[in-house]
């Protein structure tokens, strides 16, 4: 069936309601007996008197319920049954209290005496026996306010009534026989469990509430738990109608009728609500005279309120209903107060007290421990059950109802769920994902009234709510005209009355409410909510879980603590033995929840409710996130997630009072225990690493105890929180200039902190016996320098890899986290080094003990960097980690780079060797990544390439630079810049300017390369040519890189010696002198658009250029120098040339001579300034008349 279908079954069902004139629905929560049962009517004349062949037996079907009152707190034990009907119904009570009320109006000297409370949105209601609680107690304060308050105004007639309810009547006793009488089948009692219980959550054991004395030991549960909605109130009330039928009747009830006596409106009423509650559509009634059976009369359920002589109206029982509940939903909105709903035989009101206001601060409360202990049972039902909206406020009543000397198990059970609300169990310390559920409110009550959870103090006597001060101590409620009132009728009035009571007038209590009525919310205090902060609600959490651990000092264990722990010991021993198992003739019940659990609750919401229920759904369904890449950092202090409190043991007996101490305190301890560890790992990812390992100790302290204790407990897992305190010795190297900021943090206390350390050692000195583990002995101190820190850290990860030994992947990210502590070690100890060798230098006596010192620190952090270098090396190759490991080639590769630097000598054959070895491991680091294409680590490939190329150019500048030593290895030299060049990465990105710089500084060198060795060759022939041609273009390359960095002065350097090798090859080539100095005036004047640049820089603009590693700015000129040669070398090679043509008598040259004449005058326009950007704004003026005066000869 889908739900539309379902949808109109549902509809179906309410259409055919036992009285149409009302709605109605009745859907049963439990049931003890099989209903309805078979019955068979009774023959003529059979006497009731005489007992039934059944009588006297078991009651097979609750019969006897009938004749018996229920005693004790009801509705609490139905709180109990139903924790899940425990703020979704309106009213939670017996049915013989409903109908007491909801008779109001047709029984004016009728009694009522209620004790009323309020559990979130849910009203509990209880026939309160005053005389019970004044003869059997010694309050005084009780005594005295009902004598004078309420016997004082009473005659002795209404005192009377107010007594204890008499024995079971015979009438009665006629009615248990006649039904018995009845029966014809003898159904089986059905079991004991409640059905259609919601699926729990899995939990640790908790104490169960106790018990009060006064109470009965034996209270019986109704025959039928029912959840009844009429109109739009919804209630879960426990009945003990009989239900029989048959098939021309399926479902009825029987009632016996004295033939003599009317039915009045009173017992009519009776009939009516009860088959209302219960949904049967018809009554049987029969007739007797003196208990001799005279008739049968079938009447409809929806035909009883119009029965002579005891017609009513419905819809005046309607409105009673809905005028008290309102009342009391307004007047009784403190969670945790006891509220006296009562009224006297001949009153005109009735009143409501609150008896927790009224009771001295110095007398005893009656109902504060059993309050406190039935809002304990619902809280911690609600709980397991993760309906924890209320739960927080409640929890906080029972600590502060009950004194922790008498109920110590119960606190320390109520603060472990408080500090388990704001530290759920399953908190994953790196990611808390803390929801603040104290702001899921939007489910209201169709009276719009939450229950107030104000702090406990006592107030002067009055039981009314703050807002009950205001305006709104008049209610007027007006009269429906169906009712047949007049329009002008009195009004229903609340009145505050001067006993300190709320009063309801009954003049018109069944009058319709009108629409404007007060519709008020009482709001919960806004700052208490359980917070999305995780330091917040970790600091609430630690609150209360010291106070449990202080609340149990106080509970008395009757034997030696020696011998409680030895029995104890032996009891999990035999049940680690002897496990508990399964019966295989008895099924195991399993919780489950219906697939349609939502669609079968709509029977018993109001629709008003199901809208908003509905809304509030859809409002969060587009908030739900589905993680596909997690970023919780996997490094984090991991929870054990099998950790179990009782592994091998089963909840402890009752009375066990040992035990239970020791339960409650390891919860209590674990839940320390998480919350610091959610604590340190909060303070490592904000950079609070002092916080983080003062957490860290604190969280190894409590595991240490946990792990020692009877009931052992792994909270956190070993590695995962050692590996932690490597990672924050390495974060102070790193963060070395706020140490005096961490250490502050590190050695701060909180108040609450020093409370749990001085509790983690007495219980440390107490529970363990023997030698404790020292697997979470940590010994946390701050280091007193970066490299301490570092190596630390590296000591804390060795002891988390031995900690973690059983999970590989687990050890091997600590490995990888070692070795790169390693690495920056190594990296460490050769800055050191360096810093040392840079000294050394300075050092003009070498013989100085002092420069000896500082050799032996050289050798020493050398020595010590190689070391790190190669521990890291294998433990990056034992876990495979391949980008890892290229990089720490890259490192090894510098070190040996860093060895050939600190060689004083020249470029001998040790320096060459170390070089060599630099590339062998920057060849194997690309080797071991593979093509760039297919390579999975981009970035590392491309820093190791730059790397090589930075090397190769290094080694090759130097070999340059060495030409005595070199000369005849140009092959060599030039090949290493060549190989240089292929390994420089030109790929966009943010480092594509130094790229294109270090490309073109090899160009450059390329250049001045074979410009040497041209320079060197005397010869003229193939060689020479081909040495200039070489020359020539690696000089354009490197220009034409410099030209699209826009860097002028590094330009005109490579330009200049570009026409000073064109220079040199006119000086030697006579028949290609013209050409050559041709091409350089071409060169020369190719310039214009660097010296645009120069002429329209910006002066503040002074733009860094990156230096090469050799001391290339040595040979750097600066601009205005640069300028300068430049006009020194176009006059003269313009003045050359004229001399040249004017040597030659043909008439071309005449031309030529002309035109460089003009180009030689133009040339010496050039204004000099010591301002660039004049200079070259005058020499850009020249170009351009130079152009000019070249297109007037084409």
């Amino acid at each position: 069936m889908d739900d539309h279908e379902k949808e109109n079954e549902c509809n179906r069902n309410k259409d055919r309601s036992p009285s149409p004139g009302v709605k109605s629905t009745a859907v049963v929560k439990y049931t003890a007996f099989q209903s309805p049962v078979g019955y068979a009517r009774l023959q003529c004349n059979t006497d009731l008197n005489l007992p039934p062949s059944n009588w006297g037996g078991i009651d097979t079907y609750g019969l006897k319920q009938i004749i018996t009152r229920d005693s004790g707190l009801s509705s609490f034990r139905m709180a109990h049954m139903f924790p899940d009907c425990v703020g979704e119904v309106d009213v939670i009570s017996d049915a013989e209290c409903i109908k007491k009320l909801l008779k109001l109006p047709y029984q004016p000297n009728g009694t009522v005496s209620m004790m009323v409370h309020r559990v979130e949105n849910t009203l509990l209601l209880d026939d309160f026996d005053v005389y019970e609680y004044l003869m059997k107690s010694e309050w005084s304060w009780l005594k005295d306010f009902f004598y004078e308050n309420i016997l004082k105004t009473m005659s002795e007639k209404e005192r009377m009534s107010l007594m204890l309810a008499p024995s079971p009547s015979s009438a009665l006793q006629l009615t248990h026989k006649f039904l018995s009488h009845s029966v014809v089948e003898r159904p089986q009692p059905l079991p004991s469990v409640v059905p259609h219980t919601p699926m729990c959550l899995a939990g640790p054991y908790l104490p169960e509430p106790e018990t009060r004395p006064e109470e009965p030991a034996n209270e019986k549960s109704f025959n039928r738990n029912v959840l009844w909605t009429f109109e739009d109130i919804h209630m879960l009330i426990g009945s003990n109608l009989p239900i029989f039928g048959d098939k021309d009747r399926p479902c009825v009830s029987l009632r016996l009728r004295d033939a003599r006596e009317p039915i009045n409106v009173l017992t009519g009423i009776d009939y009516w609500l009860d088959n209302l509650m219960c949904n049967v559509p018809e009554v049987l009634m029969c007739y007797h005279l003196d208990g001799i059976v005279q008739k049968y009369e079938p009447m409809k359920t929806e035909e009883l309120p119009n029965m002579e002589n005891s017609r009513f109206s419905p819809k005046v029982i309607r409105n009673v209903a809905q005028n008290i509940l309102s009342f009391l939903k307004s007047n009784a909105t403190k969670a945790g107060h006891t509220y006296w709903l009562f009224k006297g035989p001949h009153d005109d009101v009735v009143k409501l007290y609150d008896l927790t206001s009224l009771c001295p601060d110095d007398m005893d409360n009656p109902f504060t421990t059993p309050v406190a202990m039935l809002l304990y049972r619902v809280a911690r039902n609600m709980r397991l059950m993760n309906r924890s909206k209320h739960v927080r406020q409640l929890l906080e009543h029972v600590v502060e109802l009950l004194q922790e000397e008498r109920y110590p198990q119960i606190v320390a059970s109520s603060h472990y769920m408080l500090a388990d609300l704001y530290v759920p169990a399953t908190t994953n310390p790196a990611c808390p994902n803390f929801k603040d559920e104290s702001s899921d409110s939007e489910e209201e009550s169709d009276f719009g009234d939450y229950a107030e959870f104000p702090p406990h103090t006592k107030s002067d006597g009055d039981g009314g709510s703050e807002r009950d001060k205001g305006d709104n101590n008049n209610v007027e409620i007006v009269s429906e005209a169906t009712d047949k009132r007049a329009s002008g009728g009195a009004a229903l009035s609340l009145q505050r009355r001067g006993d300190g009571a709320r009063g309801l007038a009954l003049r018109d209590i069944g009058h319709r409410r009108s629409a404007r009525r007060t519709n008020e919310k009482i709001k919960t205090d806004d700052n208490k909510g359980l917070g999305l902060e995780p330091a917040t609600r970790c600091g609430r959490a630690l609150k209360h879980a010291l106070k449990g651990l202080k609340a149990l000092h106080h509970l008395t264990i009757d034997k030696s603590k020696e011998e409680e722990r030895e029995r104890l010991r032996q009891q999990i021993i035999i049940e680690e033995q002897h496990p508990k198992m399964a019966n295989p003739y008895e099924p195991i019940s399993m919780n489950y929840e219906p697939l349609k659990s939502k669609k079968d609750a709509k029977e018993h919401v109001s629709r008003s409710r199901r809208r908003k229920r509905e809304r509030k759904n859809t409002d969060k369904s587009g908030n739900c996130l589905i993680e596909s890449k997690s970023n919780i950092d996997k490094n984090a202090i991991l929870v054990r997630k099998e950790n179990n409190t009782l592994p091998n043991w089963h909840e402890p007996n009752r009375d066990d009072n040992f035990a239970w101490k020791l339960h409650l305190k390891t919860l209590l301890y674990e839940k320390i225990c998480l919350a610091y560890a959610t604590l340190a790992e909060y303070s490592y990812s904000h950079e609070q690493f002092g916080f983080s390992l003062k957490y860290i100790d604190l969280a190894s302290k409590c595991q240490k105890l946990l792990s020692n204790m009877i009931i052992k407990s792994r909270v956190v897992d070993a590695g995962c929180l050692i590996g932690r305190v490597g990672d924050n010795f390495f974060q102070l190297s790193k963060h070395w200039a706020s140490l005096e900021q961490f250490k502050k943090q590190f050695e701060t206390d909180h108040d609450i902190d020093g409370q749990i350390k001085v509790e983690i050692e007495n219980d440390m000195a107490e529970e363990i016996d023997g030698d404790a583990g020292d697997e979470f002995e940590l010994e946390i101190a701050l280091p007193l320098s970066e490299t301490e820190a570092m190596l630390s850290s590296c000591r804390y990860y060795e002891r988390a890899e031995r900690a973690a030994a059983d999970v590989t992947h687990k050890r091997d990210e600590l490995l990888r986290r070692r070795a790169s502590v390693c690495n920056e070690l190594a990296v460490r100890y050769m800055h050191d080094a360096q810093q040392i060798y840079i000294k050394y230098v300075e050092e003009a006596d070498q013989n100085d003990p002092k420069v000896k010192l500082l050799q032996e620190q050289f050798l020493t952090f050398s020595r010590r960097s190689s070391e790190c270098l190669d521990e890291a090396t294998t433990i990056f190759e034992q876990v495979k980690d391949v980008p890892n490991l290229a990089l720490l080639y890259c490192n090894k590769a510098r070190y040996m780079r860093f060895k050939a630097h600190c060689d004083q000598g020249s470029f001998n054959s040790e320096k060459r060797s170390l070089y060599s070895q630099a590339e062998e491991l920057y060849s194997s680091a690309l080797k071991l990544l593979g093509p760039r294409e297919s390579c999975g680590a981009v970035s590392v490939w491309d820093l190791v390439s730059w790397e090589l190329s930075c090397h190769l150019y290094t080694r090759a500048v130097l070999m340059q630079d060495c030409p005595s030593i070199y000369a005849n290895e140009v092959t060599e030299v030039a090949d290493a810049f060549r190989h240089a060049l292929k390994y420089c990465p030109l790929s966009p990105g943010p480092r594509q300017y130094l790229y294109q710089f270090r490309a073109a500084m090899i160009y450059h060198r390329l250049g001045s390369l074979y410009h040497s060795q041209y320079r060197a060759t005397a010869a003229e022939g193939a060689r020479r040519r081909g040495l200039l041609l070489a020359t020539c273009a690696q000089y354009e390359r490197a220009a034409l890189q410099f030209a699209a960095l826009e860097d002028a002065a590094m330009f005109l350097t490579v330009r200049l010696e570009h026409v000073a090798a064109l220079e040199a090859h006119a000086a030697v080539s006579p028949n290609l002198k013209l050409k050559a100095l041709q091409n350089a005036i071409e060169l020369l004047r190719q310039c214009h658009s660097i010296m645009k640049v120069l002429k329209d820089r910006d002066p503040d603009d002074h733009k860094e250029v990156p230096k090469s590693e050799d001391g290339d700015e040595k040979t750097l000129k600066d601009e205005h120098s640069l300028l300068c040669l430049y006009e020194n070398r176009l006059n003269f090679i313009l003045k050359s040339i004229i001399q040249y043509c004017r040597s030659k008598s043909n008439k071309d040259y005449e031309k030529m001579t002309v035109m460089y004449k003009k180009l030689y005058c133009a040339s010496l326009k050039i204004k000099k300034s010591d301002n660039v950007r004049l200079y070259a704004a005058s020499i850009c003026d020249v170009l351009t008349a130079m152009d000019e005066i070249s297109k007037e000869f084409e």
